[in-house]
């Protein structure tokens, strides 16, 4: 184990550390309760072996400190010279979990060693197993928020988010922007060239998407089938203007070949683009009807263009 002994008698200190380094254990020794606390941290002790009289702190402020600062338990054992029933209770009241008496008995300090082993071990296996549950639960919730084909999130995240972004920009006062795009003519990529190229289209428009919107505050996802949505934090009508032609540079960059398009001989998409402050009764379906208006209207204009309310 990693103990931490705290004892301001020299010698006292020095024999514990021979001992129980002779017994396997890094030990980390220190003469004052200041000094233990500052070391806490970076040593990381799995039992502390704290004298109680010492004059800077006691023992028992020592304890109280370190229950304070670092919340996750580790067993505290005093060691003192007292073996007044009163001086026990005191010690188990400031945090304490067990209390030998100096000087320490051989074999009933390797008895404590053994049962703090065993605790020191089941806390190792808790914190592994408890560090596993949490990346398994951090890759299922981004599992759960991801749209399984192109890896941007999907229409539910979009849609919470959206939600929040609208409540946030709202108490704020500050503009916020939707862009709504939609693949042109992908029925008939998908009809010529196939579905799987069709999906593979896709994944490499919303991967350009996904890196060239990746700052804080943007966010990409797939709103279904062939249409992205792109929600743009503190975004105003301007700047959202020059963000749409933006998109349509990335998708020209992507350069997915399309020879049955009407408009080009590559994928090209439309835009819908809504830039407003929000008043508090706004909806994200109201929201979307609006973005959906004007790529309706981005459509009636001939595509590969985008159209701005």
């Amino acid at each position: 184990m990693r103990i931490l002994l705290v004892d301001d008698v020299q010698l006292d200190r020095m024999q514990l550390a021979i001992r129980l380094k002779q017994l396997g254990h890094d030990v980390q020794a220190v003469a004052s309760g200041r000094e233990a606390l500052d070391v806490y941290p970076s040593f990381d002790p799995e039992l502390v072996l704290l004298d109680i009289s010492m004059p800077d702190m006691d023992g028992f402020e020592v304890s109280n400190e370190i229950r304070k600062l670092f919340p996750e338990w580790v067993p505290i054992i005093f060691l003192s010279s007292h073996e007044e029933p009163e001086m026990i209770a005191k010690a188990i009241d400031a945090g304490g979990d067990d209390y030998l008496i100096k000087p320490v008995n051989k074999l009933v300090l390797n008895s404590k060693l053994i049962a703090m082993q065993r605790i020191a071990f089941m806390r190792r296996e808790l914190k592994q197993t408890t560090a596993q549950l949490e990346t398994l639960n951090t890759l299922l919730q981004h599992q759960a928020n991801e749209d399984g084909l192109t890896k941007v999130y999907n229409r539910r995240y979009m849609d919470e988010k959206l939600e929040e972004m609208i409540g946030w920009h709202g108490r704020r006062k500050a503009s916020l922007t939707l862009i709504l795009l939609d693949v042109d003519f992908f029925k008939p990529y998908n009809d010529n060239y196939g579905h799987i190229e069709g999906d593979k289209c896709l994944q490499k428009l919303a991967e350009a998407f996904r890196t060239s919107f990746g700052r804080a505050g943007e966010y990409v996802g797939r709103y279904g089938g062939e249409e992205f949505a792109i929600v743009l934090s503190d975004t105003e009508s301007e700047q959202a203007l020059e963000q749409a032609q933006r998109i349509k540079n990335i998708v020209e960059q992507v350069g997915c070949k399309h020879d049955f398009s009407q408009v080009a001989n590559i994928v090209t998409v439309s835009q819908g683009v809504y830039s407003f402050v929000p008043s508090g009764n706004e909806t994200t379906n109201s929201v979307y009807k609006v973005v959906d208006s004007a790529l309706y209207q981005a459509k009636q204009n001939g595509r590969n263009t985008f159209v701005s309310v």
